[in-house]
């Protein structure tokens, strides 16, 4: 009987020693215990630290791309010549562009007059420098009807678009300020030509000192000419 129990123990000691070797099994380090306590803490961290290397990576290649930290003097190109002021910018490393120009006939035509960023400023070659230049000619624009407009309302047109000299002429007429014709530069022009805005504009006006007698006629203007245009007057008031 006691021989039947020591083989038993035989085999039933050994297995009961693996079962207890299995339960008795700990994690080998800190990290593990943590991560088996807590996985749902641990894998919102881990999330988290991803999300934190992304955002590094990106700041990082963005600083490369966009040149962080290395800028660079920004030539002064005032009062150059067009083609000096791109040589200069090009030589620093800096690109151009051509923001506005005007006409002012106290400068010489197609130099710098203003550059943003402005000279001897720091920025970096990846900016590009915009320049606004005065132009080589002065500005032109379709001339608009003015004709049969009253004076006040012809010469605020015409300044209004930007032209600079309007003056007036008076010439006897039954119509006191009515528009009768205009000259640029001493020549008739019709409507829609383009005009410099610095070209000298003169609006024929009637002085209304005239009866409405179409024997009368304007100085420089063709007889029949006139006669059609008081013929037509007098039929737009008999409409009104």
């Amino acid at each position: 009987m006691t021989d039947n129990n020591n083989y038993e123990n035989q085999f039933e000691e050994p297995v009961k020693a693996k079962k207890s070797k299995k339960k008795n099994k700990k994690p080998k380090n800190a990290f593990q215990r943590f991560t088996r306590k807590h996985p749902i803490l641990f894998n919102a961290l881990l999330i988290l630290g991803t999300a934190i290397a992304l955002f590094f990576a990106v700041m990082l290649a963005t600083d490369i791309f966009t040149g962080h930290g290395q800028e660079t003097q920004v030539p002064d190109v005032r009062n150059l010549p067009l083609d000096e002021a791109v040589a200069k910018i090009e030589a620093a490393g800096f690109e151009w562009e051509i923001s506005d120009s005007v006409f002012r006939e106290d400068l010489k035509p197609g130099i710098v007059i203003v550059q943003e960023p402005k000279g001897n400023a720091y920025a970096k070659k990846v900016r590009k420098i915009f320049l606004k230049i005065n132009a080589f000619n002065p500005k032109s624009m379709p001339l608009p009807q003015v004709v049969d407009m009253s004076m006040r309302q012809a010469q605020s047109l015409l300044k209004s678009m930007g032209y600079k000299y309007v003056g007036v002429d008076s010439v006897p007429s039954p119509y006191d300020g009515l528009v009768l014709g205009i000259k640029v530069n001493g020549h008739q022009v019709a409507p829609g030509t383009k005009v410099s805005i610095d070209a000298q504009i003169r609006l024929t006006v009637g002085d209304g000192t005239l009866d409405d007698d179409p024997t009368q006629v304007l100085p420089d203007q063709p007889l029949e000419d006139y006669n059609d245009e008081q013929r037509r007057i007098a039929e737009d008031e008999r409409t009104e």
